[in-house]
């Protein structure tokens, strides 16, 4: 592999080997940002150009990291950006003292359930797409009216402006309620699987390479579905009779797991309801 121009190296708040790894193949050098509570693999660490360790609770600490990565030209996000996003109850906390959510609003409130991913640029925030939990798994794109979504993406980039985001992935939960909409989590990250894969069945886009275009400081193409793209959970997964059927797309297992997640293909969110009731008959 050609050795990257400097501009393609990149700064990654708690990351994952398989990012890392990931990166580099795409021709990025990364510089790791890893919490120092959690000690960073030994093979993340080879990976990586340079890693550099903070504790994600130490605003100055953090400070001092990144710091060290502007200087070489780096994007990063101010310090008490990454540490307000690694902890979970002061987004809780953000979200309700600038009324983002009801006054009584619980984490376990009944409503509709969305996962809102955006990619950021210069503090302009993307929304790469929106998935909706449903009783039989993941849809996306979530089927929405106009007014909704725009209202999912106001609660999250208001939320992102407020933390003071500006580089990177979000990953972002939603509870729409009859009173209005919950944030009940938000990560700067890249989606789990088997988000990515319902984002590449639906628009044929790479959510993973796309936030590396984001961390280098590249604009962010409009994401278009095309598609469907679904996901159900099975306890208990046989590859080969499952990507035997026309409609699956992709299975996303854990080591050591023997269920996991099915990716289909759909062409409404009708035909996905179809297929994911097809799937359980078939294999629970």
């Amino acid at each position: 592999m050609s050795t990257p121009p400097p501009h393609r190296r990149i700064l990654i708040a708690g990351p994952t080997t398989a990012l890392v790894r990931a990166a580099g193949a795409a021709g990025f050098r990364v510089w790791s940002l890893c919490d120092a509570r959690r000690c960073p693999p030994e093979e993340l660490t080879a990976l990586s150009e340079r890693v550099l360790v903070a504790d994600f609770g130490d605003e100055a600490a953090l400070k001092e990291a990144l710091d060290t990565a502007a200087a070489v030209g780096l994007h990063v996000n101010p310090p008490g950006t990454v540490r307000l996003l690694a902890d979970h109850e002061a987004v809780r906390r953000l979200v309700h003292d600038n009324q983002l959510c009801p006054p009584e609003a619980a984490e376990d409130a009944a409503g509709d359930r969305y996962r809102v991913d955006t990619l950021s640029v210069h503090g302009m925030h993307h929304t790469v797409g929106i998935t909706a939990e449903t009783p039989w798994g993941l849809l996306h794109p979530a089927p929405l009216a106009g007014d909704t979504a725009a209202t999912l993406r106001s609660v999250v980039t208001s939320l992102l402006d407020l933390a003071g985001y500006q580089y990177g992935p979000a990953h972002t939960e939603v509870v729409l309620t009859p009173d209005g909409p919950v944030t009940t989590g938000c990560a700067a990250v890249v989606a789990e699987e088997p988000v990515p894969w319902l984002v590449r069945v639906a628009s044929g886009r790479e959510l993973v390479a796309d936030a590396f275009e984001v961390l280098a400081g590249q604009d962010v193409a409009p994401v278009r579905a095309l598609r469907f793209a679904a996901s159900v959970t099975l306890p208990e997964i046989r590859p080969d009779d499952v990507r035997a059927l026309p409609y699956v797309r992709q299975v996303v297992r854990s080591d050591g797991e023997r269920g996991g997640q099915v990716v289909l293909e759909a062409e409404s969110p009708e035909h996905a309801a179809e297929l994911a009731s097809r799937m359980k008959r078939l294999f629970v």
